[in-house]
Formats: structure tokens, sequence, C-alpha cells
């Protein structure tokens, strides 16, 4: 349990003392003014860079970190492009075709002429052309006119794009979702009546289970699962059956040789046709008793393995749930011999507190909440709504909530009990963000707010409804902000950090 605060510890004191080493190796330009530091987002590209301001046929270096939005991760690659586009209409460009460091491109601006410019830098990489419009910035004739700023005071945390790209680390943007009302139960799973069956003992007598059965083993329908033996004296035992077919096979065999003797007296008229129609009808009667016997004696296994009894099969296609009988043991009429599930289909059974079912208006689904990850079904998409029954039971002083689901999750155990969140049917419109983005600090619920590229602000957040992931926010954060989803305790560890006191760094 302690080993991830641990290793996070180590794993920023490693990035930390690897970026002091790369500013020691690589910063080659002297001192001069704060350098401007800018974020900007499009859908595919995050662009956090630091320059210098510009100064008239003086180098300004870019060192322009860009990172994929949909993985979190460094460009490795690519082309990139610094442009300055004036009011008269020139345009100045600088470009690189490789990388600096990973995910940090270092073109290099010089400008040759002063005034306003609009500033724009670009990437290319395959498929991908992203351009970056950062704003106007000024282009100075000297160092000397560039104004000095008033330092002001920062208490954002920092936390560099070397330490969020070797993390698992995302942002999300804070904006109003569609969120449903729930109600904090449980919710049993079970297997639908048509969906299982219960293989139990015709007679009393010794089991032996079939080769190969087990807890688990598949089944096709009308498979042998086991066979019974019954004790002698009951309606049916093998001794006596065999018995049976013997007096029925020489019965026909008697008979019908009488049959045949006489049609070939009567085709020499020497007996009368009423004779022959007798012996006709006792013939088909011999044969009508040794297809009875025989059928009878089907249900036995007479083979080498030795499993002689009546066959008890399996009437759908499914999985050996339990096995309630071993070979050898003594079953009375009646007793459970197996229990066999098809866990194609699931029921929900759900559980609804007697205080809150007056809030079930249209069932939507449930969210059954495991500790490795929530599972979400929802009606008309992986779940049917079978019923709701308002009816408070005596006993659990709860109304019943069932919802039929396809089993596309193996590790959905039947009988097993989850937390779980059923859906009411009601609806809000709601500022949410991500549960992944909470953290518990000392019974407060914070959140990271990414400020810049490099920077973050601890928020302490009012929450309400949760769906899906997702939970209401009343207060501490605004939509369109940037929040720390994952690698959230890992910012928690560099705010408490001493290398957390300043975030401007050169490559």
């Amino acid at each position: 349990m302690n080993r991830l605060p641990l290793l996070s510890i180590l794993m920023l004191l490693f990035f930390s003392a690897c970026t002091e080493e790369v500013k020691s190796l690589a910063r080659d330009e002297p001192a001069g003014p704060e350098p401007i530091a800018i974020t900007d987002y499009s859908e595919q590209t995050e662009l956090f860079v630091e320059f210098d301001p510009f100064v008239v046929n003086s180098p300004s270096t870019f060192l322009a970190h860009f990172t994929y939005m949909d993985t979190f991760k460094p460009f490795k690659e690519g082309q990139v492009e610094a442009c300055l586009s004036f009011s008269n209409e020139t345009k100045e460009c600088f470009s690189v075709d490789a990388l600096a460091f990973e995910g940090i491109f270092k073109p290099v601006a010089i400008p040759t002429q002063s005034g306003d410019a609009k500033l724009s830098i670009s990437i290319k990489l395959g498929s991908i052309s992203v351009t970056h419009e950062l704003g106007m910035f000024k282009v100075y004739e000297s160092v000397d006119q560039i104004p000095l700023l008033k330092e002001e005071e920062d208490d954002s945390i920092s936390y560099l794009k070397e330490q969020q790209w070797k993390v698992e680390f995302a942002t999300q943007i804070v904006k109003k979702r569609l969120l449903r009302e729930s109600i904090s139960t449980f919710a049993k799973v079970e297997i639908p009546h048509n969906h299982e069956y219960i293989l139990t003992a015709p007679v009393s007598g010794i089991v032996t289970l079939n080769e190969g059965i087990s807890v688990g083993t598949k089944l096709k329908k009308n498979m042998t699962v086991a066979y019974i033996a019954p004790l002698l004296g009951q309606k049916e035992d093998i001794s006596t059956l065999k018995f049976e077919l013997k007096k029925a096979n020489t019965n026909l065999t008697l008979k019908k040789y009488d049959y045949e003797r006489l049609q070939k007296l009567k085709a020499k008229n020497a007996v009368s046709e009423n004779r022959l129609i007798v012996a006709e009808q006792e013939y088909e009667m011999a044969q009508a008793q040794l297809a009875n016997v025989t059928q009878r004696l089907k249900q036995f296994d007479t083979g080498s393995n030795k499993n002689l009894g009546l066959s008890l099969n399996n009437q759908i296609n499914g999985t050996i749930n339990k096995l309630l009988a071993l070979s050898g043991s003594y079953v009375n009429e009646g007793d459970t011999i197996a229990h066999i599930i098809n866990p194609e289909k699931l029921w929900l059974n759900i559980n609804i507190p007697q205080n809150n079912s007056k809030q079930i208006t249209k069932p939507l689904g449930v969210e059954l909440l495991r500790n490795e990850k929530s599972l979400i079904f929802t009606v008309n998409e992986n779940a049917k709504f079978l019923y709701f029954n308002n009816h408070i039971d005596p006993i659990t002083r709860s109304a019943s909530l069932l919802f039929e689901i396809n089993n596309d999750s193996p590790s959905l155990e039947v009988g097993a009990i989850y937390a779980a969140r059923a859906y009411t049917g009601k609806t809000v419109e709601a500022l949410a963000i991500p549960k992944s983005a909470i953290i518990n600090d000392n019974g407060q619920h914070v959140v990271y707010i990414q400020t810049a590229g490099e920077s973050f602000e601890r928020r302490n957040v009012q929450t309400g409804l949760s769906d899906a992931g997702y939970v209401e926010v009343y207060s501490g954060v605004s939509a369109g902000e940037h929040i720390a989803s994952k690698g959230v305790y890992e910012i928690l560890l560099s705010s408490i950090s001493p290398a957390a006191a300043g975030h401007g760094h050169a490559h």
C-alpha cells in the first residue's frame, strides 16, 4: 500500500535532478529579460512555449514543448515553424526539422524589423498539421526598450513537462454534462430462470458422473451428465430389464417362426385364414414388446466404462455451476445432482431502500461499483428493464428493481453482490469533472487546475451527483478550465516538494 507514495517521491527527485542537469548543460543564452511563457491548445496538440522578448537582429530561442492531446505524451519527431506576421504584410519564419530534446523543439527567431507582429507556431508530422495562433507581440529596436515588469508572487504549483511525460498524466476540460440522478444501493447477480437447469435424481440410487464432468464443464443440450443405478425393488433396475429383454427376444423369435410357418401352410390351404391372422397379430405384439424393453434399456450404459444406470441428461446449453453429488454417492429421489447455468444473460436484482423508492420514475440503468473499474448498464444500450416492484418487502424494507444484461464481462460472478448506483430516471445538466480528478487531502476534496503548461493551482471543490465516472461540482472550478484527471497524486507530491518553489526553466 505504501509503495506508490514512495515510488512517486523517488520519481519526482529523479526528474528534478534530470531537469537541473539539462538546464546546466543546455543553457547557452546570456541572462536577459524575463522570458515569456504561453500555453495553447488544439484538438490534437498542446503547446507550451517559452521565449525571450523579440529584439531586431537578436536571437530569441523558442522552447516549444509539444504534447499529443490524446495520449499526453511528447512528440518524438516533427517539423516546427515559428512565424512573425507584421502589419506591413511581411512575414518572417524560422523553422527546425528535429528535436532538441524529447518533446522540445528550439527554433530561433532573428527578426529583421521592429513593430507589432502576430506570432504563430506550427507543427507538422504525418497527418498532423496544426498551427497555434499565439497573439500579437512587439519586436523592439533594442534590449533597452524592453519594459521591466514588476515580479509578482506566484503561488502556483510547478509540475514540469518532463515530469508529466514520464507518468500517466492527462487533463480534461471542465464543462457541463448531462448527469443521471442515482440511488446508492446493492445489486445481486442472478441467472434468469430460463437460463438454468437443476438436474435431479428421478429415483434413489448410486450416482456415477459421466467422463469429464466437473464444475465449469461446458455442456450442450441433451448431453449425459451422470448415471444413476436404481436399487432393487424400484420401478426400474438393470437386472429386471435385461431379463425382460431376453424374454422379449425369445418370444419374438418364436412368434416370427410360427407366423412364417403358417404362411407356408396357408399357401397350401393347410390352415385357416383366421389362424394366420392371429399369428400375425401375435408376431406384431412381440415386436412391440421388444421395442419397448429396448427403449427402456437405452437409458442404461453397459459399455466398458461401467457407468451403469439411468442416463441423466442436461436440458440446456450451459456450464456446470455446482455439483452436489460425486461418483459412488447415494442420492434419494428428488435430490439435486447438478446445477447447470447458461451465463450468456444475467439478471441484476437491485434493492431500492424504502426511503428512496418514490424517486424511481423511469429506471434508466445501473452502475456497478467495483474497485478495479465500474460497469455501467444502460437501458436500450446494454441492458433491458424487466420490472420495478414498488411493493416494500417487510423483511428487507426495500422495493425490487430488475434488469437483464448480456454477460460481456466475465468478471461478474453469479451470486455476487456489488455496491451499485441505480439511475432513477431524472437527469440534470450540471458542471462536472472526472472522479479521478478528485483527491482527498486531509478530509478535503481537492483538484488541480492547469493554469499553464507547467503550472497548476490547487482548488477545494464541493461535489454533488455522481454518474458514469463524473461528479457534479457546485464550486471551486469554472467551465473551460483544464483540470488534471490523471497524475493528480504526483501533482500533490510536487506541491510539497522543495523543487516546486520555481518553475521557469531553460533547456
